[in-house]
């Protein structure tokens, strides 16, 4: 068993050039090694950091990485649903910088006890806070209904083969428990016409992503992200967001430009009634992707997509 914390974090030159000038406080939501943190410290080192992730392992690891700094770091282990009471505990800090790398780490997908990758031999586990979380993957995949299961599939990982994959599953569990990722991985594989599966796309990637998203509530924390943001970040501050797939990426994409644009009134009326104000502007009308090097030095950061948003004013 590794014991080694090992993360590579994406865009990290990407998401320091995007921090305001003069950054005086910074808000790490997703800390995994401590890699964005220390070099925006670096960039930055008269300011304070707060960081949380929901993996234990790696809030000890960004502690030992950020040591230099521990008298201006504050780092806990949470959700982002659990923000609002750590603000309180803290005074309610406002921020200039918010960065929130969404999905896996390299080192959650490294490690086969966790249960995230199709690629290694481990349990059906795939929570990302074992402490404090009780359902597992095995336990979706052996109690959940056919209709819950394929809801999953089809509107976490967009699954074509959404019935077919659920079909493997209730007959595979009638015999026995769905116990391993290998287990489940073969019986994907196995649904799924040879003829009709993606070129260099292993056929389980998007059910496992499915099961993740499923046991870790992905969608619902980071709209409880999106929705404590605005109330966090200071006037001329930013929030740069990192997504990995279709759904995250949609999510930010489609609140950056409510911000931007939050008139809901008529096209046809010649000025705007409903008095809803724009917070701010959206800085990348595409996303930021990783460049070939990067890719090729880290081939996770291929699916990585960085979209930040400057606001230009306070929310109360």
């Amino acid at each position: 068993m590794k014991t080694q914390f090992e993360h590579v974090s994406v865009l990290l030159e990407e998401v320091v050039d995007f921090a305001p000038e003069a950054t005086q406080a910074i808000l790490d939501c997703t800390l995994g090694g401590g890699g964005h943190s220390k070099r925006l410290l670096e960039k930055f080192p008269e300011a304070t950091l707060f960081g949380i992730d929901r993996d234990g392992f790696a809030v000890k690891a960004s502690t030992e990485c950020l040591q230099r700094y521990t008298a201006q770091t504050r780092l806990n282990q949470a959700n982002f649903s659990d923000l609002p009471s750590i603000f309180s505990k803290l005074g309610e800090p406002l921020f200039d910088y918010i960065v929130a790398d969404i999905g896996l780490s390299s080192e959650q997908l490294a490690r086969p006890e966790r249960g995230f990758s199709f690629m290694q031999e481990g349990p059906l586990d795939m929570r990302m806070d074992p402490d404090h979380q009780q359902i597992t993957a095995a336990n979706l995949l052996n109690n959940a209904g056919e209709q819950e299961l394929i809801s999953i599939l089809r509107n976490y990982g967009e699954e074509r083969f959404a019935r077919k994959i659920v079909g493997k599953i209730l007959a595979s569990r009638h015999i026995k428990p769905l116990e391993s990722t290998t287990e489940l991985t073969e019986l994907i594989s196995s649904s799924i016409p040879r003829k009709l599966q993606k070129k260099g796309l292993n056929p389980a990637t998007l059910t496992f992503q499915a099961l993740r998203i499923a046991v870790n509530n992905e969608l619902q924390e980071l709209e409880d992200l999106l929705k404590q943001a605005p109330l966090r970040i200071k006037s001329g501050g930013r929030l740069a967001v990192i997504s990995f797939h279709s759904l995250e990426d949609r999510i930010v994409k489609q609140q950056f430009r409510k911000w931007e644009n939050p008139c809901v009134c008529p096209t046809d009326l010649p000025y705007c009634i409903c008095g809803k104000k724009s917070l701010g502007r959206v800085l990348t009308r595409r996303p930021v992707n990783a460049s070939k090097k990067e890719v090729a030095d880290n081939p996770r950061s291929r699916s990585a997509h960085l979209r930040v948003f400057a606001f230009e004013k306070t929310v109360s």
